[in-house]
């Protein structure tokens, strides 16, 4: 099996607005898990159609979810 690696070395400000991106999605992972295991603990099953739901919420509560990438 052959693998190869790429290095890229963007400029500081294509840096930071990917680390921001990365941020902002470990947050949103973080809070549906949150919401997932609190559903499980209940006893309630949370269907896709319940997360992408959440998700609409989370969008309202942190609008930085809302912007793009560039």
């Amino acid at each position: 099996m052959l693998s190869y690696k790429f290095r890229i070395y963007p400029p500081k400000t294509i840096q930071a607005k990917l680390l921001e991106q990365l941020e902002l999605c470990r947050w949103l992972y973080n809070r549906l898990l949150y919401k997932l295991n609190k559903a499980k603990e209940e006893g309630r099953k949370l269907r896709p159609k319940d997360t992408q739901a959440l998700i609409v919420q989370l969008k309202q509560e942190k609008p930085e979810l809302k912007r793009g990438l560039f």
